[in-house]
Protein backbone atom coordinates (compact mmCIF):
# COMPACT_ATOMS: atom_id res chain seq x y z
CA UNK A 1 0.00 0.00 0.00
CA UNK A 2 1.40 3.66 -1.01
CA UNK A 3 2.11 6.19 1.49
CA UNK A 4 -0.75 7.76 -0.21
CA UNK A 5 -3.25 5.76 0.51
CA UNK A 6 -2.07 4.81 4.24
CA UNK A 7 -2.54 8.95 4.76
CA UNK A 8 -5.43 8.98 2.69
CA UNK A 9 -8.02 11.54 4.85
CA UNK A 10 -11.19 11.70 2.02
CA UNK A 11 -10.07 15.33 1.97
CA UNK A 12 -11.79 17.33 -1.04
CA UNK A 13 -10.22 19.88 -3.18
CA UNK A 14 -10.97 23.26 -2.01
CA UNK A 15 -11.94 25.42 -5.12
CA UNK A 16 -12.96 28.60 -3.33
CA UNK A 17 -10.02 30.63 -5.14
CA UNK A 18 -11.42 29.64 -8.72
CA UNK A 19 -14.46 30.93 -7.71
CA UNK A 20 -13.35 34.50 -7.19
CA UNK A 21 -12.94 34.96 -10.97
CA UNK A 22 -17.21 34.72 -10.98
CA UNK A 23 -17.92 37.88 -9.34
CA UNK A 24 -15.29 40.10 -12.24
CA UNK A 25 -17.72 37.80 -14.47
CA UNK A 26 -21.69 38.46 -13.63
CA UNK A 27 -20.34 42.09 -13.03
CA UNK A 28 -19.03 42.08 -16.61
CA UNK A 29 -22.74 41.56 -17.92
CA UNK A 30 -23.58 45.23 -16.59
CA UNK A 31 -21.10 46.64 -19.49
CA UNK A 32 -22.56 46.87 -23.33
CA UNK A 33 -21.00 44.80 -25.61
CA UNK A 34 -18.79 47.59 -27.14
CA UNK A 35 -16.77 47.54 -23.99
CA UNK A 36 -16.00 44.14 -24.25
CA UNK A 37 -14.69 43.67 -27.15
CA UNK A 38 -12.46 46.48 -27.41
CA UNK A 39 -8.88 45.31 -27.02
CA UNK A 40 -7.68 45.79 -23.43
CA UNK A 41 -4.38 47.62 -25.18
CA UNK A 42 -2.63 47.62 -28.35
CA UNK A 43 -2.09 44.29 -29.67
CA UNK A 44 -3.78 42.88 -26.52
CA UNK A 45 -7.14 40.72 -25.97
CA UNK A 46 -10.32 42.20 -25.17
CA UNK A 47 -12.85 41.26 -22.12
CA UNK A 48 -14.91 39.26 -24.94
CA UNK A 49 -11.31 37.33 -25.86
CA UNK A 50 -10.17 37.14 -22.10
CA UNK A 51 -13.19 35.37 -21.11
CA UNK A 52 -13.40 32.97 -24.16
CA UNK A 53 -9.73 31.69 -23.06
CA UNK A 54 -10.89 30.78 -19.62
CA UNK A 55 -13.91 29.17 -20.43
CA UNK A 56 -11.88 27.57 -23.34
CA UNK A 57 -8.94 26.59 -20.65
CA UNK A 58 -12.08 25.24 -18.05
CA UNK A 59 -13.55 23.36 -21.12
CA UNK A 60 -9.71 21.45 -21.63
CA UNK A 61 -9.31 20.58 -17.85
CA UNK A 62 -13.14 19.09 -17.82
CA UNK A 63 -12.97 17.56 -21.26
CA UNK A 64 -9.38 16.49 -20.77
CA UNK A 65 -8.40 16.08 -17.19
CA UNK A 66 -10.43 15.41 -15.17
CA UNK A 67 -12.14 12.52 -16.49
CA UNK A 68 -8.47 10.72 -16.34
CA UNK A 69 -7.32 12.08 -12.84
CA UNK A 70 -6.53 9.42 -10.53
CA UNK A 71 -3.87 8.33 -8.12
CA UNK A 72 -0.95 7.39 -10.22
CA UNK A 73 -2.70 8.50 -13.48
CA UNK A 74 -0.92 9.55 -16.47
CA UNK A 75 -3.04 12.33 -18.19
CA UNK A 76 -3.10 13.42 -21.52
CA UNK A 77 -0.36 16.49 -22.19
CA UNK A 78 -1.35 19.69 -22.16
CA UNK A 79 -1.89 21.33 -25.53
CA UNK A 80 0.39 23.74 -26.93
CA UNK A 81 -0.72 27.08 -25.23
CA UNK A 82 -0.05 29.64 -28.39
CA UNK A 83 -2.15 26.71 -30.88
CA UNK A 84 -4.59 26.30 -28.14
CA UNK A 85 -5.38 30.11 -27.48
CA UNK A 86 -5.44 30.89 -31.52
CA UNK A 87 -8.08 28.09 -31.34
CA UNK A 88 -9.86 29.67 -28.27
CA UNK A 89 -9.91 32.86 -30.12
CA UNK A 90 -11.49 31.38 -33.40
CA UNK A 91 -14.27 29.66 -31.42
CA UNK A 92 -15.76 32.99 -30.81
CA UNK A 93 -16.36 34.28 -33.86
CA UNK A 94 -19.83 35.26 -34.19
CA UNK A 95 -20.59 34.49 -30.29
CA UNK A 96 -21.75 37.93 -28.29
CA UNK A 97 -19.85 39.25 -25.16
CA UNK A 98 -22.72 38.23 -22.73
CA UNK A 99 -23.56 35.07 -23.55
CA UNK A 100 -20.48 34.06 -23.82
CA UNK A 101 -19.90 35.55 -19.76
CA UNK A 102 -22.75 33.40 -19.00
CA UNK A 103 -21.37 30.05 -20.85
CA UNK A 104 -17.68 30.70 -18.88
CA UNK A 105 -19.40 31.41 -15.73
CA UNK A 106 -21.83 27.77 -15.92
CA UNK A 107 -18.90 25.77 -17.23
CA UNK A 108 -16.88 27.67 -14.22
CA UNK A 109 -19.49 26.24 -11.67
CA UNK A 110 -19.22 22.78 -13.28
CA UNK A 111 -15.44 22.34 -13.29
CA UNK A 112 -15.62 23.85 -9.74
CA UNK A 113 -18.20 20.68 -9.06
CA UNK A 114 -16.04 18.53 -10.79
CA UNK A 115 -12.64 19.27 -8.91
CA UNK A 116 -14.18 19.26 -5.58
CA UNK A 117 -14.77 16.06 -5.32
CA UNK A 118 -11.14 14.99 -5.77
CA UNK A 119 -8.63 14.33 -3.64
CA UNK A 120 -6.29 17.70 -3.04
CA UNK A 121 -3.27 15.16 -2.37
CA UNK A 122 -3.34 12.82 -5.31
CA UNK A 123 -0.69 12.57 -7.19
CA UNK A 124 -0.63 12.02 -11.18
CA UNK A 125 1.53 12.93 -13.73
CA UNK A 126 1.12 14.60 -17.28
CA UNK A 127 2.57 13.40 -20.32
CA UNK A 128 5.24 15.36 -21.39
CA UNK A 129 5.87 16.58 -18.20
CA UNK A 130 9.12 15.11 -15.49
CA UNK A 131 7.10 16.37 -12.44
CA UNK A 132 4.53 14.78 -10.75
CA UNK A 133 1.39 17.32 -9.58
CA UNK A 134 -1.59 17.39 -7.18
CA UNK A 135 -5.22 18.19 -7.41
CA UNK A 136 -4.32 21.37 -5.42
CA UNK A 137 -1.63 21.88 -7.68
CA UNK A 138 -3.32 22.16 -10.73
CA UNK A 139 -6.30 24.16 -9.16
CA UNK A 140 -3.10 26.83 -8.04
CA UNK A 141 -2.04 26.91 -11.62
CA UNK A 142 -5.15 27.73 -12.47
CA UNK A 143 -6.06 30.39 -9.78
CA UNK A 144 -2.77 31.97 -11.06
CA UNK A 145 -4.21 32.30 -14.34
CA UNK A 146 -7.54 33.39 -13.50
CA UNK A 147 -5.85 36.21 -11.07
CA UNK A 148 -3.67 37.25 -14.11
CA UNK A 149 -6.21 37.95 -16.43
CA UNK A 150 -8.37 39.23 -13.96
CA UNK A 151 -5.99 42.13 -13.31
CA UNK A 152 -5.80 42.71 -17.02
CA UNK A 153 -9.31 42.92 -17.38
CA UNK A 154 -10.05 45.32 -13.41
CA UNK A 155 -7.25 47.91 -14.82
CA UNK A 156 -8.70 48.14 -18.22
CA UNK A 157 -12.23 48.45 -16.74
CA UNK A 158 -11.17 51.01 -14.41
CA UNK A 159 -10.04 53.45 -17.11
CA UNK A 160 -13.25 53.60 -18.98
Amino acid sequence: MSTYENDRTNRTTDVNELQKILFLAENLKSYDEKTLTIPIAPGKWSVREIVGHLYYWDSYLMESMIPHMAQDAVLPPFPNPAVYNRAAIASLEGRRATRLIEEFINARKLLMEQLATLDDQMTFNIRGSEKSFTTKEIVDMFTKHDNHHQEQIETFLSSK
